[in-house]
Protein backbone atom coordinates (compact mmCIF):
# COMPACT_ATOMS: atom_id res chain seq x y z
CA UNK A 1 0.00 0.00 0.00
CA UNK A 2 1.20 3.53 -0.85
CA UNK A 3 1.96 5.30 2.48
CA UNK A 4 -0.20 8.30 1.49
CA UNK A 5 -3.50 5.72 0.93
CA UNK A 6 -3.12 4.65 4.26
CA UNK A 7 -2.85 8.24 6.31
CA UNK A 8 -5.90 9.34 3.76
CA UNK A 9 -7.73 6.47 5.80
CA UNK A 10 -6.67 8.21 8.81
CA UNK A 11 -7.69 11.01 10.55
CA UNK A 12 -4.80 13.74 10.73
CA UNK A 13 -6.05 14.16 14.56
CA UNK A 14 -4.78 10.67 15.32
CA UNK A 15 -1.22 12.22 14.16
CA UNK A 16 -1.10 15.23 16.35
CA UNK A 17 -3.12 13.69 19.70
CA UNK A 18 -0.13 12.60 20.70
CA UNK A 19 1.94 15.93 20.29
CA UNK A 20 -1.04 16.99 22.70
CA UNK A 21 -0.37 14.50 25.49
CA UNK A 22 3.39 14.66 24.98
CA UNK A 23 3.42 17.38 26.94
CA UNK A 24 1.17 16.31 30.25
CA UNK A 25 4.58 16.07 31.99
CA UNK A 26 4.79 20.04 32.48
CA UNK A 27 1.45 19.43 34.74
CA UNK A 28 3.91 18.41 37.39
CA UNK A 29 7.09 20.86 38.16
CA UNK A 30 10.28 19.17 37.20
CA UNK A 31 11.81 19.49 40.96
CA UNK A 32 8.54 17.12 41.66
CA UNK A 33 9.06 14.74 39.02
CA UNK A 34 12.38 14.63 39.10
CA UNK A 35 13.12 11.33 40.74
CA UNK A 36 10.02 9.66 38.59
CA UNK A 37 10.92 6.87 36.03
CA UNK A 38 9.66 7.54 31.88
CA UNK A 39 7.01 5.19 32.38
CA UNK A 40 5.52 6.72 35.71
CA UNK A 41 6.27 10.23 34.53
CA UNK A 42 4.04 9.56 31.27
CA UNK A 43 1.27 7.02 33.18
CA UNK A 44 0.62 9.39 35.63
CA UNK A 45 0.61 12.58 34.41
CA UNK A 46 -1.12 11.81 31.13
CA UNK A 47 -4.59 11.47 32.48
CA UNK A 48 -4.06 15.22 33.95
CA UNK A 49 -4.08 16.55 30.49
CA UNK A 50 -6.74 14.43 29.22
CA UNK A 51 -8.96 16.29 32.04
CA UNK A 52 -7.63 19.45 29.84
CA UNK A 53 -9.02 18.20 26.72
CA UNK A 54 -12.30 16.72 28.30
CA UNK A 55 -12.96 19.91 30.04
CA UNK A 56 -15.39 22.48 29.16
CA UNK A 57 -12.94 25.37 28.96
CA UNK A 58 -13.15 27.24 25.19
CA UNK A 59 -10.80 25.49 22.58
CA UNK A 60 -8.51 28.50 23.09
CA UNK A 61 -8.26 28.46 26.62
CA UNK A 62 -7.45 24.58 26.57
CA UNK A 63 -4.29 25.81 23.52
CA UNK A 64 -2.93 28.41 26.23
CA UNK A 65 -2.83 25.49 28.87
CA UNK A 66 -1.75 22.96 26.47
CA UNK A 67 1.23 25.09 24.84
CA UNK A 68 2.52 25.80 28.67
CA UNK A 69 2.52 22.31 29.22
CA UNK A 70 4.07 21.57 26.18
CA UNK A 71 6.46 24.49 26.17
CA UNK A 72 7.80 23.64 29.52
CA UNK A 73 7.90 19.70 29.25
CA UNK A 74 9.23 19.09 25.28
CA UNK A 75 13.24 19.55 25.33
CA UNK A 76 12.97 22.11 21.98
CA UNK A 77 16.41 22.71 22.21
CA UNK A 78 17.39 19.18 22.12
CA UNK A 79 14.38 18.11 19.84
CA UNK A 80 15.50 21.05 17.48
CA UNK A 81 18.98 20.12 17.05
CA UNK A 82 17.77 16.63 16.03
CA UNK A 83 15.59 17.83 13.78
CA UNK A 84 17.97 20.08 12.09
CA UNK A 85 20.78 17.52 12.29
CA UNK A 86 23.89 17.91 9.98
CA UNK A 87 22.35 21.43 9.11
CA UNK A 88 22.66 22.93 12.63
CA UNK A 89 26.07 23.78 12.13
CA UNK A 90 24.68 26.35 9.12
CA UNK A 91 22.65 28.48 11.85
CA UNK A 92 24.31 31.12 13.57
CA UNK A 93 23.41 31.32 17.35
CA UNK A 94 20.66 33.85 16.59
CA UNK A 95 19.07 31.65 13.72
CA UNK A 96 18.93 28.75 16.19
CA UNK A 97 17.34 30.54 18.80
CA UNK A 98 14.31 32.08 15.63
CA UNK A 99 14.10 28.21 14.49
CA UNK A 100 13.26 27.05 17.88
CA UNK A 101 10.61 29.30 18.30
CA UNK A 102 9.03 29.40 14.93
CA UNK A 103 9.06 25.66 15.20
CA UNK A 104 7.25 25.83 18.54
CA UNK A 105 4.98 28.14 17.30
CA UNK A 106 4.24 26.07 14.05
CA UNK A 107 3.55 22.88 16.10
CA UNK A 108 0.95 24.81 18.33
CA UNK A 109 -0.89 26.31 15.41
CA UNK A 110 -1.03 22.87 14.04
CA UNK A 111 -2.46 20.97 16.71
CA UNK A 112 -4.61 24.00 18.02
CA UNK A 113 -6.57 23.89 15.16
CA UNK A 114 -7.95 20.09 15.38
CA UNK A 115 -8.25 20.87 19.25
CA UNK A 116 -12.21 20.18 19.32
CA UNK A 117 -11.40 16.76 17.61
CA UNK A 118 -9.60 15.70 20.30
CA UNK A 119 -11.13 14.08 23.86
CA UNK A 120 -12.62 10.82 25.37
CA UNK A 121 -9.20 9.48 24.72
CA UNK A 122 -7.26 7.00 27.08
CA UNK A 123 -3.57 6.11 27.32
CA UNK A 124 -2.54 2.43 28.25
CA UNK A 125 0.83 1.73 28.72
CA UNK A 126 2.25 -1.27 27.54
CA UNK A 127 6.23 -1.28 28.01
CA UNK A 128 9.30 0.56 28.14
CA UNK A 129 12.60 0.45 26.27
CA UNK A 130 16.17 1.17 26.66
CA UNK A 131 17.96 3.07 23.96
CA UNK A 132 21.54 4.59 23.42
CA UNK A 133 22.15 7.54 24.47
CA UNK A 134 20.91 6.69 28.37
CA UNK A 135 17.28 7.46 26.33
CA UNK A 136 14.19 5.50 27.41
CA UNK A 137 11.17 4.76 25.10
CA UNK A 138 7.76 4.28 26.65
CA UNK A 139 5.66 2.46 24.47
CA UNK A 140 1.79 2.80 24.95
CA UNK A 141 -1.80 3.25 22.84
CA UNK A 142 -4.10 5.52 22.29
CA UNK A 143 -7.36 3.91 22.49
CA UNK A 144 -11.21 6.00 22.17
CA UNK A 145 -11.67 9.19 21.30
CA UNK A 146 -13.84 11.39 19.03
CA UNK A 147 -11.99 9.56 16.43
CA UNK A 148 -12.63 6.29 15.51
CA UNK A 149 -9.72 4.87 13.85
CA UNK A 150 -9.18 2.06 16.29
CA UNK A 151 -5.94 2.06 18.86
CA UNK A 152 -3.19 3.88 17.42
CA UNK A 153 0.61 3.03 18.39
CA UNK A 154 2.15 5.64 20.32
CA UNK A 155 5.91 5.59 21.46
CA UNK A 156 7.50 8.92 23.44
CA UNK A 157 11.30 8.99 23.37
CA UNK A 158 12.78 10.61 26.47
CA UNK A 159 16.01 11.85 27.56
CA UNK A 160 17.21 12.98 31.21
CA UNK A 161 18.44 16.64 31.69
CA UNK A 162 19.36 17.75 35.09
CA UNK A 163 17.53 14.73 36.77
CA UNK A 164 14.55 14.99 35.04
CA UNK A 165 13.34 13.13 32.12
CA UNK A 166 12.12 14.87 29.18
CA UNK A 167 10.32 14.18 25.64
CA UNK A 168 12.68 14.46 22.57
CA UNK A 169 10.44 12.29 20.05
CA UNK A 170 7.00 10.96 19.42
CA UNK A 171 6.88 7.68 17.63
CA UNK A 172 3.00 7.25 15.83
CA UNK A 173 2.60 4.26 14.18
CA UNK A 174 6.78 3.96 13.40
CA UNK A 175 6.66 7.16 12.08
CA UNK A 176 8.93 9.65 13.74
CA UNK A 177 8.01 13.36 14.18
CA UNK A 178 11.63 14.06 14.59
CA UNK A 179 12.53 12.35 11.14
CA UNK A 180 9.78 13.41 9.15
CA UNK A 181 10.58 17.37 9.49
CA UNK A 182 13.97 16.32 9.43
CA UNK A 183 13.73 15.31 6.19
CA UNK A 184 10.90 18.31 5.13
CA UNK A 185 13.33 20.89 6.50
CA UNK A 186 16.35 19.01 4.67
CA UNK A 187 14.49 19.60 1.18
CA UNK A 188 13.81 23.01 1.99
CA UNK A 189 17.46 24.03 3.49
CA UNK A 190 18.93 22.52 0.19
CA UNK A 191 17.33 25.38 -1.79
CA UNK A 192 18.06 28.31 0.45
CA UNK A 193 19.75 27.54 3.46
CA UNK A 194 19.04 28.53 6.59
CA UNK A 195 17.37 32.00 6.19
CA UNK A 196 14.73 29.84 3.48
CA UNK A 197 13.48 28.22 6.29
CA UNK A 198 13.47 30.36 9.03
CA UNK A 199 11.08 32.75 6.24
CA UNK A 200 8.92 29.73 4.88
CA UNK A 201 8.51 29.00 8.56
CA UNK A 202 7.40 32.52 9.57
CA UNK A 203 5.18 32.55 6.84
CA UNK A 204 3.17 29.66 7.87
CA UNK A 205 2.76 31.06 11.08
CA UNK A 206 1.66 34.07 9.95
CA UNK A 207 -0.81 32.47 8.20
CA UNK A 208 -2.21 30.31 10.54
CA UNK A 209 -1.12 27.33 8.27
CA UNK A 210 1.58 25.44 10.76
CA UNK A 211 2.94 22.04 9.51
CA UNK A 212 1.72 18.96 8.17
CA UNK A 213 3.64 15.70 8.88
CA UNK A 214 5.74 14.01 6.22
CA UNK A 215 3.23 11.03 5.72
CA UNK A 216 5.81 8.83 4.40
CA UNK A 217 9.02 8.61 6.72
CA UNK A 218 9.31 5.75 9.16
CA UNK A 219 12.41 5.92 10.84
CA UNK A 220 13.57 6.57 14.40
CA UNK A 221 15.83 9.41 15.31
Amino acid sequence: MHPNKRWSRRSVAVFWAPLVLSGVMALTPGASRSADSPREVVELTSQRVLGVLNSGESDDEKIKRLEQIAYSTIDFDTVSRLVLAKNWRQFTPEQRQQFEEEFKRALTVSYGKRIGQFGQEKVVIVGERQEPLGDVTVQSHIVGGKVKSGDVKVDYRLRQKDGTWYVIDVIVEGVSIVSSYRTQFQEIINRGGPDRLLAELRDKNARGEGLAPAETTKKKI
